[in-house]
């Protein structure tokens, strides 16, 4: 029998601090949510997470982008069919000039409404806008986290063509189908973004579960390993009591 080195208390010792270091963890990760709460649980886990996590952030970005550009797509919608129900007035008003032949106080009744609709036209034209930004120009819109072919542009530059008194018909009908093709190039560049942002939000959700498959602790096993460290750190500590009092037997020789 041996006092100077209990061994059996040391060993107990020793399994004492390493029980208790994994209740701590279980402790830490239940607490948290989280499989990894700091970086030594799983260095290279962490940043594969930190990186999923920083591209669901700015595919969710992407996705608010393409909602915006739909927005704003809409707001050049609006102008541009109220554009066009003027010049489609100005065609009616146009049609009238030509028949009214010589009656000259007529035509010029008709051409101060001609040109009058045509100055409200080049003012929604001018003024229509999306947070500062003009709508009827070459929109771009950054609708992927990818460093390249990450993003949608739809042109929808109008140019008006000026219908004032005298203008013919044929000048009402080319400016009706300038805004035509405004229109149509909107209607597609709304597509494109509804299937844009749908795309997104299920990409956003896949990588957010690829994320949380990394860094989230599955609550039911850590609660598992919690207390099994738990009652492993009790039965050491027992142990640790049964190894110190071992020694004291020895007085039991001295009697």
């Amino acid at each position: 029998m041996r006092i100077n080195t209990n061994v059996g208390a040391l060993t107990a010792s020793r399994n004492v601090f390493i029980n208790n270091m994994a209740t701590e963890n279980s402790m830490r990760k239940l607490s948290s949510g989280l499989k990894i709460s700091r970086a030594a649980d799983d260095a290279a886990g962490l940043s594969i997470a930190n990186k999923l996590r920083t591209q669901s952030r700015s595919l969710t970005q992407a996705s608010s982008n393409a909602e915006q550009g739909n927005a704003m797509l809409s707001i050049a919608e609006g102008a541009a069919s109220t554009i066009q129900r003027i010049i489609e007035r100005q065609k009616e008003l146009i049609t009238q000039q030509v028949s009214t032949g010589n009656n000259s106080t007529v035509s010029a009744t008709l051409g101060t409404e001609i040109a009058t609709l045509q100055t409200e036209s080049a003012r929604i034209l001018a003024d229509a806008d999306f947070q500062g930004a003009n709508v009827f120009a070459s929109l771009v819109f950054q609708v992927s986290d990818a460093a390249t072919n990450g993003t949608v542009t739809v042109d929808t530059s109008l140019t008006l063509t000026s219908l004032a008194s005298g203008s013919t018909l044929a000048n009402a009908d080319t400016a009706l189908d300038a805004v035509n093709a405004v229109l149509a190039k909107i209607g597609a560049g709304q597509n494109v973004l509804d299937y844009t942002v749908q795309n997104l939000k299920s990409a956003v959700v896949n990588v957010r579960a690829a994320e949380s498959t990394i860094r989230d602790v599955d609550m039911a096993e850590e609660m598992a390993s919690f207390t099994k460290n738990n009652i492993l750190t009790q039965a050491a500590q027992a142990m640790l009591s049964q190894a110190n009092q071992g020694s004291q037997n020895v007085l039991q020789l001295l009697r």
